[in-house]
């Protein structure tokens, strides 16, 4: 069997992985990931949605400044103000203060 420079290459890396990762590692990093999924899938489907927009921007021919000014003055605005108030949410979950639910508005 020939090996090529490519699997050697990636042989070689995943046998410095293997040495120099400490015990435990990849059993914390699947913890890490099975906490953090279902965070990192509601991202990613809010940065999709924003490279549909992008597109939808990009290739729109029809759009006039006072469209384009209007989306980004007021709606995007309204998205950095509710991704504010996310982030104030995490820092009081972290400093253990309490959110209620209903407690709407943007920072």
């Amino acid at each position: 069997m020939k090996i090529t420079k490519a699997q050697l290459k990636k042989l070689i890396l995943n046998e410095l992985h293997d040495v120099t990762t400490p015990p435990g590692y990849q059993q914390n990093l699947s913890n890490i990931a099975f906490r953090t999924g279902p965070f990192t899938n509601l991202v990613t489907v809010a940065s999709d949605t924003l490279d549909r927009l992008i597109d939808v921007i990009r290739d729109s021919e029809n759009l006039e400044n006072m469209d384009l000014e209007g989306l980004k003055n007021n709606e995007l605005q309204k998205l950095m103000d509710k991704i504010g108030y996310c982030e104030s949410v995490i820092d009081a979950k972290l400093e253990g203060k309490a959110i209620h639910s209903g407690a709407e508005g943007y920072e």
